[in-house]
């Protein structure tokens, strides 16, 4: 008999949901109304998000949606969900942004491929060019970048033959095939996180593509995302806010259709308190509620608010060890993501302690003085990680009080995680507190101003003084670096070399993948000992299969489970 839990509609990422379960779990209300307004519309926009807030899901139904109703304009859907398998090219071959730039030219064409196979067309695409452009040449250099074969790419010919122009001329042609009036390049996972200087190159392609019968859409993360020097926000495109706040007037119904849509049947056995609860714990992340409603249906405990507890510091912790995980990611920054854990508990507990005395109202909102961050080095950097993280939901600065100068100061306004909030009994007054007075708490009318600081009340001069970056010394003579940008050692003169996140990816043990113990013993008896073993298969179902007792379900779930690993590791 299957679990509950496994059933399809506990799927948290849209990347592994059925396209007919996505539009049939699809919800209409006035935030993804307007999203997908915004995606379906003429110009250049950024989806703007955490991860878990739908920006994935938005994009696919919007591109659903232009394949089925021929008024609408010509969707082309490209993930670059991949673009962390080029990352070691940054530190092996001098022409590594050329290979990134065919790389992601080449995942669009490819994509214009997929199209025209879908609608079962014999439309040929660069029916008078060279052969280097042709659907088979254009996968093979997408497969040799992505497992890393640099020889083999130094002098490919698609890197000099497929060009923007290239690109652009392909759109328009097929717009003009499927008689569509424009197209929309639906660009998922372009935030890039890991590799500044492919963002950079990223959104100057972005910004090429944009033409008046093309227009791109690009997913990306809040706070961390750098777009580079050509590439203006509000010129070049407009941010759409794909991340609803707790104190936005239509967040409730907007949570409340979620739960209707999709899973108004695990609602059985829960009360109303707990699921309106459940609501705002996640954080305005569809992804976190799906979690939330998992833990707490599958706890085995009798006692209500035992299992409600269980669920809310699951969560809690689920969401900690992700954020930590960055500093494996970008280890330069391990400092500077150790003291903003600190800088957010902090911020926790300021905000407690305010609405211990709060009366009718509530204050859920802290205001940094701004230039008690920006005058701090790797400060805002620290801030910034910690909205990329969805742990700090931005609001629009404010300006209060005078200072010396005569004019007001100014101050950047957060709301923290709300699970965290209550995890602290922020809104229980003492043990004894029911749900619903938790609830009527969450809910009261906030204060008009926020919870004021300087960013020295919220964190001790040892920790400001701490937010230096984590650089490794010089392999050869172990001197410390100078800087992060820093090529060459300044005391042997050797070049200095920086670890992939990539590569480190590939290091990590069987031992760290949720297999069973069976399992991990019997990959390991055919070679398999880390992710970089399973990567490197030509075939790894096939292999899988040769082990006894796995077959066809159980070699593509074990394979399905290390890639979903390294997605998270490298997300």
């Amino acid at each position: 008999m299957t679990d509950f839990l496994d059933e399809k509609e506990f799927e948290e990422r849209s990347d592994y949901i059925e396209d007919n379960n996505l539009e049939l779990w699809n919800v209409h209300n006035q935030h993804f109304d307007f999203i997908q307004k915004k995606l379906l519309g003429v110009g250049a926009k950024l989806l703007v998000g955490p991860r878990g807030t739908g920006k994935t899901h938005q994009m696919k139904i919007a591109h659903l949606l232009c394949n089925k109703d021929n008024s609408k304009p010509l969707s082309i859907f490209v993930s670059f969900t991949k673009y962390y398998h080029l990352e070691p090219f940054l530190t092996k071959v001098p022409n590594a942004l050329q290979v990134f730039h065919t790389w992601v030219l080449s995942k669009i064409i490819l994509s214009c491929y997929a199209l025209i196979e879908e609608r079962k067309d014999d439309y040929s695409l660069f029916a008078n060019s060279p052969r280097s452009l042709s659907k088979e040449a254009v996968t093979t250099f997408v497969e040799k970048a992505e497992k890393l074969r640099a020889s083999q790419l130094s002098n490919d010919s698609l890197i000099v033959d497929l060009t923007i122009h290239k690109v652009i001329d392909c759109l328009e042609q097929l717009c003009n095939h499927y008689k569509r009036k424009r197209v929309v390049l639906m660009l998922d996972d372009a935030a890039l996180s890991l590799t500044p200087e492919y963002l950079v190159e990223f959104f100057d392609i972005v910004r090429s593509l944009k033409t008046k019968g093309i227009s791109p859409k690009a997913s990306v993360y809040p706070g961390t995302t750098q777009y580079g020097p050509r590439f203006h926000v509000g010129q070049d495109a407009e941010m759409v806010p794909c991340w609803l706040g707790v104190e936005n007037s239509t967040y409730s119904s907007f949570m409340d259709s979620l739960v209707e849509q999709r899973f108004v049947q695990y609602k059985s056995g829960i009360s109303t308190e707990i699921i309106e609860l459940f609501k705002y714990a996640s954080f305005g992340v569809p992804r976190a509620f799906i979690s939330l409603l998992r833990n707490y249906k599958g706890n085995p405990d009798k006692s209500t608010l035992a299992k409600f507890n269980a669920a809310i510091d699951q969560q809690a912790k689920f969401i900690e060890t992700e954020y930590l995980s960055i500093e494996k990611k970008l280890v330069q920054y391990r400092k500077v993501i150790e003291t903003g854990n600190s800088l957010f508990k902090n911020i926790i507990e300021c905000i407690k302690e305010e609405n211990k005395t709060s009366g009718e109202y509530k204050n859920i909102v802290i205001g940094i003085q701004s230039e008690s961050i920006d005058s701090i080095k790797l400060a805002s950097r620290m801030v910034r990680f910690l909205i990329e993280a969805g742990l700090l939901y931005e609001e629009v600065p404010v300006k209060h009080g005078v200072q010396e100068k005569g004019e007001k100061r100014e101050y950047k306004r957060y709301i923290p995680h709300i699970l965290f909030l209550i995890q602290n009994r922020t809104f229980s007054q003492g043990h004894g507190t029911s749900f619903s007075e938790t609830l009527n708490n969450i809910k009261k009318k906030s204060k008009k101003h926020p919870v004021r600081r300087v960013l020295n009340t919220l964190l001790d001069k040892e920790e400001l003084d701490g937010l230096t970056l984590d650089l490794p010394p010089c392999q050869s003579c172990n001197t410390p670096r100078l800087t992060v940008e820093q090529r060459f050692c300044h005391n042997c003169g050797k070049e200095l070399v920086n670890q992939s996140a990539f590569e480190k990816c590939l290091k990590i043990s069987v031992d760290a993948l949720p297999l069973t113990d069976w399992q991990k013993v019997k990959v390991k008896e055919i070679g398999l000992n880390v992710i970089g073993d399973f990567l490197a298969l030509q075939d790894p179902a096939a292999t899988l299969r040769k082990i006894p007792r796995i077959g066809e379900v159980k070699s593509t779930k074990i394979y399905s489970e290390v890639v979903k690993t390294v997605d998270e590791f490298l997300a």
